[in-house]
This record gives structure tokens, C-alpha cells and sequence, in this order.
């Protein structure tokens, strides 16, 4: 399941860029005060997280020294209402900026070769572009081409400029690589990008070696690793008792192949 305003968060870029540093180890700055032993995290002590639509923030510990506070500051995002019916504010598509085909061409997912409307709803599967109402079939889902967020019908799917497909437009969200099962998984994977408003997002699409799970520093719930890993194990990307996404490891599962996790049951490295 990604315009920002930095204008309420001027006032702790000193504390951001010096946490920033350490952020990668889980760990983090502000009071001097020492953690208590057996402790998280000495309460006040401040670590830099990135909010959900990827805006730099802070989590504080709190007082009892075993948690820490939500991250913050951090915005709604605005402008999601639409209900996805036109292509654009002109009602006219957008390709990318890789040279995108627009509707009724080939590309990836789709057979291509037909611009005769179908049957299908957007976002249902597909194999070819005859398959949709938009005739525009790409990685096995129907879709069309977009310029803003509101141009797709959210959340169940977001606006991305896919470069490296040569296309703009609506694509499913995710939020764990089962939710892309409808489209064929694998070739299509759960993966991490930006929406055209820069949000962070997660979608579904045949990315290849343009796959990528969410970054180190975004706030998750503690020990819930799908929400940094996207279900795929074997990718040193968890979510410790901090609550941030870390490279590290619980259990061997979370290491490469050929690798093993340094401790089993509590953050590790893997070698």
C-alpha cells in the first residue's frame, strides 16, 4: 500500500541530520542520561525514523525506558480524493518519460497488439490489452495512463512514473508480496517506489532487478518484519523493538543464502 510541506519540521533539522548518523544502527541521540541495563533506550533519548510517506522525523523513548513514542512530525498526505474516472485533469494520459506506449501499445505484462476495449475493470487481471476496458494491459493487471494521484482510484492503487517500463500510470498497492499473487507472483513482487507526489508507496509490478523493499529507518510497528521486508524473507531487513526498518536479523530465515543469523530471537547480523 505513497507534495510535502517542511514547514513544521525546521524546527528540529539540527536534531535530524545529527541523529541520522546512528539512525542506521537502531540507535539514536539526545539526552545524555545512560540507558538503564536490560533497558530499550534511556527515556527522552530521541532516534530519526522516516514517516509513512518517507518525511524525516524523530521517536522518543518514553519514560518507562522500553518503547519508544510515535513518529513525528509527520503530515496526512493531501490531495488523494478522486475517484479515478478521468486519466488526468485534461482527460488526457500521460506516458513516462522512458518513451511509454500509451493506450492499446505492448509492454511489459501485457500481450499487446489490440486496442479494442474488453471486458475487465481496471486493476483486474489481464493478459493482453484486449482484455480491459482501458485496452491497456501491463503486468497482468489492466490499467491506464495518469498524471495525479486522483487520477486512480485510492488506495487500491497509486499513480507511479515507471521510467524504466516508459509509462505513468494506475498500479495496485500492496502491502506484502501475497497481495500480488492475483498478477501472476512471481514475476510480480511487492515493491517499494514513489507515487508522482513523492509518497512512499507499494505496488505491484514485474520489477526485476528494480525490486526494492522499504528503507532503513521507516517507522513500523515493533517486530512486524512484512512491513519492512514486504513478506520476503532472506533479505536482512527487519523491524526491532525500536520500530524502525534495520538490517539485522532474528532468525536465519532473515539471512541470505549461505549466511546465518548471529543470534536467534534477538537482533543480529547475518555472516
Amino acid at each position: 500500500m505513497l507534495p510535502k510541506s517542511s514547514k513544521d519540521r525546521r524546527a528540529t533539522a539540527g536534531l535530524l541530520m545529527v541523529c541520522s548518523a546512528t539512525l542506521l544502527l537502531a540507535y539514536g541521540c539526545g539526552p545524555t542520561e545512560e540507558t538503564v541495563e536490560g533497558s530499550l533506550c534511556a527515556p527522552g533519548e530521541n532516534i530519526f525514523c522516516r514517516c509513512e510517506g518517507g518525511d524525516p522525523g524523530t521517536k522518543e523513548c518514553l519514560s518507562s525506558g522500553e518503547e519508544f513514542g510515535e513518529c513525528g512530525p509527520c503530515e496526512p498526505r493531501p490531495n488523494t480524493s478522486g475517484t479515478g474516472g478521468q486519466t488526468s485533469s485534461s482527460g488526457t494520459g500521460l506516458t513516462g518519460t522512458g518513451g511509454g506506449t500509451g493506450l492499446g501499445g505492448s509492454g511489459a505484462g501485457g500481450e499487446g497488439g489490440s486496442t479494442t476495449p474488453g471486458d475487465q475493470p481496471l486493476l483486474a487481471f489481464c493478459e493482453q490489452d484486449g482484455d480491459c476496458q482501458t485496452a491497456l494491459c501491463r503486468f497482468h493487471f489492466c490499467t491506464k495512463p495518469c498524471n495525479l494521484v486522483s487520477d486512480c482510484p485510492y488506495p487500491d492503487s497509486e499513480c507511479v512514473d515507471l521510467t524504466w517500463a516508459g509509462i505513468t500510470m494506475c498500479i495496485p498497492t500492496c502491502d506484502t508480496a501475497v497481495d500480488c499473487s492475483p498478477y501472476q507472483a512471481p514475476p510480480s513482487m511487492c515493491g517499494y517506489t514513489k507515487a508522482v507526489d513523492n509518497w512512499d508507496v507499494t505496488v505491484c509490478a514485474d520489477w526485476g532487478d528494480q525490486h526494492a523493499l522499504m528503507p532503513f529507518s521507516t517507522d513500523c510497528q515493533p517486530f512486524d518484519h512484512p512491513a519492512c521486508n514486504l513478506g520476503y524473507q532472506q533479505k536482512e531487513l527487519v523491524c526491532p523493538a525500536q520500530g524502525i526498518c534495520t538490517k539485522g536479523c532474528f532468525l536465519d530465515s532473515d539471512c541470505p543464502p549461505g549466511t546465518s543469523c548471529s543470534a536467534q530471537g534477538s537482533l543480529g547480523n547475518c555472516q
